[in-house]
């Protein structure tokens, strides 16, 4: 495995460098042909040099032209970069070799859709390096299938697509059109893209039918593309792996097996990355164990268990069912800790000192045999003295008490170096039998949630340190600090809520951020300041590269503790592994970092998809939930301002919606965008952000994702 990785990732610089050197030499865009005569390749052999300049093209690090010619984007004056489309038809560019990105309209989109890897022309450039540009290539097609509803019109067939950051609707064949009804749903595969004079055209591969509550989800996974069953390749592989761990797999583990470990997670889990074990030492330290599947020995590098779970990225979980990374056989079965059952581990064992300094570590393979299944409801029963849960229970009761003790000084600890404790429970939605929401609350943080996850932050930290100071290639999770542009906007409306923030003068540091959290704790703005200062964050990625976590004050992070779900963390156990062993050798260090580049940025890309149709999911539950509330009032918070009227979202179903500036009655309001706020012109009545207001519920458009409200009162604080 090391010498293949070793010798392909040569070939590949090798054949790179021969590229731009060619490129460079003729100084000219190049035909494929020219540059093989060039680096003298027969033509029997030149589909890996082709591979290659497709390759370097989705990279960005060169331009396809017309008449399949290549040349460097920066010898155009060009940003090549993925564009995002929003609803209102706009778009940005996000240059791939990273900087700030560029903002399109839509009249120079030259036909290119949401996810698109485009060439753009700057052609304005503004303050603070604002940029504004056209597009003038398509280098890469993200949209190759498209989900809608048919609309027909004066004998044509259109489908209307679910996802509105699509700005066509696409047309159908005439035969497609005999085949479909009005109102049907259906996958349409693009046979023809949109130019500036005409939409794209698309054939029928897949007939969903009418809409429906349990419908809907099934739209919403067509829509992000999610793989639903696995290829029958994964399903004989997986009925190969052993039902029970056997004897001879337990050669040179740690036997835990006396050990008393449990796990503790939610009410309807059925796959359990981890399980915990505690003792307390003479010294009045802790030892905490820290076991995670180990699922890495179960499926190996380049199997099909292997590409598909690379290829899904993460399980993706919704209200009413999981489509998991793994088969059920895996994930729900010989990877999963259940309990009185033996299974391979990974353990962290780490001592941790009353100030919550991990003082010492080990990490090894080991075989556990879990004690207990607690849910988080259980394990805070017990935590909290309930007789009923104890007498269930009793054997954990004393490990439970001094895991509580120990993830208090843990929170402590991390609190401390100014680590960001966002408080937004997550709304949970409830649906019946037939998929239709009929109870939507938010869910409750327990100090039994906050065990796991105190436990499985230190025990990601201590083996991101660990491969970072070994210098060996591995994954980690990071997080940069937030847009000064974004931030700075953000502080300005905190500002105007009248709290206290220091001037910035060099970077910003999480413990500032976290003081403006403590500010507003328990107040009427807690939850807007929560989710706003989330908003100027950057998302968390997946990088080769250790820059370190600022939403955790962390200087070294990574993911450790889910392999059955996350493709991230069943390829570091195989790092986690190679180091532990010395499997890595000098020369094949740089090969591995070039694959773990192009790794984490598919991980990455998969884990945004799975959050983006999650969230997708949640808010057309919670729109078809307020469809059957429409004349009732709600108590909600002003969440945005503009000329229109007023974003607001309701405090308990946290359903969003909006209030037209024409339904605020007997006055004219005006918009102070610096004071977020509108202010009525006669009266001088204010609503501001983070207001509360009464608001009836007037109309629902399930399909536009909107809600319309009025106000009926403001509530004074």
């Amino acid at each position: 495995m090391e010498i293949d990785i070793e010798k392909e990732y040569k070939k590949e610089k090798e054949l790179e460098r021969g590229i731009f050197e060619a490129l460079e030499r003729f100084n000219k865009p190049l035909k494929a042909r020219e540059i093989a005569k060039y680096l003298k390749i027969p033509p029997e052999e030149r589909e890996a040099l082709r591979r290659k300049l497709k390759e370097l093209a989705k990279e960005g690090k060169l331009v396809k032209l017309k008449g399949a010619k290549y040349a460097p984007p920066e010898k155009l004056g060009l940003v090549i970069g993925k564009l995002c489309v929003y609803r209102e038809g706009f778009g940005f560019v996000d240059p791939l070799e990273g900087g700030k990105g560029v903002f399109v309209p839509g009249r120079s989109m030259a036909g290119a859709m949401n996810g698109d890897i485009v060439a753009v022309e700057v052609v304005k450039e503004g303050k603070e390096g604002k940029r504004e540009g056209k597009i003038v290539s398509i280098i890469e097609r993200a949209v190759k299938r498209v989900v809608g509803r048919v609309e027909k019109h004066k004998g044509q067939c259109f489908v209307i697509p679910e996802d509105k950051r699509i700005r066509y609707d696409v047309i159908l064949t005439h035969q497609d059109c005999k085949e479909v009804e009005e109102g049907d749903y259906v996958v349409v595969e693009i046979v023809s893209y949109p130019s500036e004079t005409r939409g794209p055209v698309g054939k029928v591969v897949e007939k969903l039918g009418k809409s429906g509550p349990k419908f809907d989800i099934e739209l919403i996974i067509r829509k992000y593309e999610l793989p639903t069953e696995f290829p029958s390749e994964v399903i004989e592989e997986a009925q190969e792996v052993p039902l029970e761990v056997r004897e001879e797999e337990l050669k040179g583990r740690v036997d835990l097996r006396e050990q008393l470990c449990f796990t503790i997670d939610g009410e309807n889990a059925r796959d359990f990355d981890d399980a915990v074990a505690i003792e307390k030492l003479p010294n009045g330290n802790y030892k905490l164990f820290v076991h995670i599947a180990d699922v890495s020995h179960y499926v190996k590098p380049a199997s099909a268990l292997d590409r598909e779970a690379y290829k899904r990225g993460t399980s993706v979980y919704f209200p009413d069912r999981c489509i998991p990374m793994l088969p059920e056989r895996l994930s729900n079965g010989i990877c999963s800790l259940n309990p009185n059952v033996d299974r391979l581990t990974f353990t962290c064992e780490m001592e941790i000192n009353g100030k919550g300094v991990v003082v010492d570590y080990k990490i090894y393979e080991s075989v556990i045999h879990s004690k207990a299944r607690l849910t988080y409801t259980i394990a805070q029963k017990i935590i909290e003295g309930d007789k009923e849960a104890i007498e269930k229970f009793p054997h954990v009761e004393s490990s439970l008490k001094e895991m509580y003790q120990l993830a208090q000084i843990l929170h402590r600890k991390r609190y401390k170096r100014g680590s960001l404790d966002f408080d937004l429970p997550e709304p949970v939605v409830v649906l019946n039998a037939e998929g239709e929401p009929i109870d939507i609350y938010k869910a409750e943080r327990l100090w039994s949630h906050r065990i796991i996850e105190e436990f499985m932050i230190v025990a990601n930290e201590t083996v991101a340190e660990y491969m970072f100071w070994t210098d060996y290639p591995s994954i980690y999770r990071v997080h940069e600090s937030p847009d000064r542009d974004k931030l700075q906007e953000f502080l300005n409306f905190v500002r105007s809520l009248g709290i206290r923030v220091p001037a910035i003068k060099n970077d910003v540091q999480p413990k500032l951020l976290q003081r403006i959290l403590e500010q507003v704790e328990g107040k009427p703005e807690e939850k807007l300041v929560n989710y706003l200062m989330l908003r100027t964050m950057a998302r968390a990625k997946y990088s080769p590269d250790n820059i370190g976590h600022f939403g955790l004050a962390s200087t070294c992070y990574t993911h450790f503790t889910s392999p059955i779900r996350r493709y991230a963390d069943l390829q570091l156990h195989r790092l986690l592994k190679m180091a532990l062993k010395g499997m890595f050798k000098p020369e094949s260090i740089p090969a591995w970092e070039e694959k773990l580049e192009v790794m984490c940025k598919h991980i990455t890309e998969r884990s945004i998809l799975a959050d983006e149709a999650e969230r997708d999911v949640i808010e057309l539950k919670k729109l078809q939930y307020a469809q059957n509330h429409i004349g009732e009032v709600f108590e909600a918070v002003i969440t945005g301002v503009s000329e229109q009227g007023l974003y607001v979202e309701t405090i308990e179903q946290v359903i969003p919606g909006f209030v037209h500036v024409s339904s605020l009655k007997n006055d004219y309001y005006i918009c102070v965008p610096k004071q977020y706020c509108l202010v009525g012109e006669r009266s001088g009545k204010v609503f501001r952000i983070g207001d509360r207001v009464l608001v009836k519920l007037l109309s629902v458009d399930v399909e536009n994702r909107k809600a319309e409200f009025e106000v009926v009162k403001k509530v004074e604080k």
